[in-house]
């Protein structure tokens, strides 16, 4: 997992000398993120948000508290059975489930649209992402798309936000309960934007336009239309007895399945894994932030 680093650029003490007794001064260190995966510096946010601890009227608090994240190897049968999957191998990594405890934190209710990523590119003069001038992805109020890890993790940390937690991600897609979707444990592809036709869109949709498929907290999207970045490199879990080649600090994990991913994909414990310079029309993104 690549690591945050903050360096402190300097921490300078003043002597001053008079008829009063010396006076030590302390400048505030500044804390800078170096955020670039693949070597490069920490990204120059001309026409920077005003960073704050509160949350937009767009974001929904998710209570501090246990869930289970991951995948029983009962759920996992259940998956091969459900979809006639020969792809068992491919759900272990998954596994083991077990309790996580986090603080609380806000998540955004909807995917970062195109309308959003737009106040971003008027405020920092950054490049329009990949798709951007295709007319099946670019209308406002569709999720942004053919951003690149680094590129979402920008914006959020713009925005005054950071990229979710893959456990952040799960919690706030299936609640405490354990379900495997968003809305329950049935599958059912007229609650998101998966591939087939019964969600009646070829590509992505609206955010929020699936009000029956929204988690226990009220966050939409988390099944279909678009995968979503994480912080997360693809990595076994804790525990975890699964091996497999992939597993290092080469690919990053992205959630929840799009709009050409079967409901198995959609599910709220799947693990989907990918470059971090890759921009597809399948891979968008939210932020989270701390109270």
């Amino acid at each position: 997992m690549f690591l945050d680093r903050w360096h402190a650029l300097f921490l300078s003490r003043i002597r001053v000398r008079a008829k009063q007794r010396i006076v030590w001064l302390a400048f505030v260190m500044i804390l800078l993120q170096t955020v670039s995966v693949w070597g490069g510096l920490a990204p120059d946010f001309s026409g920077k948000k005003s960073m704050t601890s509160h949350p937009d009227a767009g974001m929904i608090l998710i209570s501090e508290g246990p869930f289970m994240m991951g995948s029983s190897g009962e759920d996992i049968e259940w998956v091969v059975r459900t979809f006639h999957s020969a792809s068992r191998e491919w759900y272990q990594d998954e596994t083991p489930m077990q309790e996580i405890y986090l603080g609380s934190y806000y998540i955004d209710r909807l995917e970062v649209t195109n309308s959003k990523y737009t106040e971003y590119m008027q405020a920092t003069s950054k490049s329009a992402p990949k798709y951007w001038d295709n007319p099946r992805f670019n209308k406002p109020d569709q999720p942004v798309v053919g951003v690149n890890f680094q590129e979402a993790l920008e914006y959020c940390l713009w925005a005054g936000k950071r990229l979710p937690s893959e456990a952040e991600w799960e919690k706030a897609a299936r609640g405490e309960d354990s379900r495997k979707f968003p809305w329950g444990n049935e599958p059912d592809p007229t609650r998101a934007n998966v591939l087939g036709l019964k969600d009646k869109y070829r590509y992505t949709s609206s955010t929020g336009n699936y009000l029956k498929g929204k988690s226990p907290y009220g966050v939409m999207d988390m099944a279909g239309n678009v995968w979503e970045w994480t912080s997360a490199w693809y990595q076994p879990y804790q525990n975890s007895k699964h091996t497999n080649e992939m597993f290092g600090q080469t690919l990053k994990v992205v959630r929840g399945g799009s709009w050409n991913s079967n409901m198995d994909l959609a599910r709220t414990a799947i693990r989907g894994k990918v470059l971090p310079k890759q921009q597809q029309s399948y891979i968008g993104f939210r932020c989270v932030m701390q109270p």
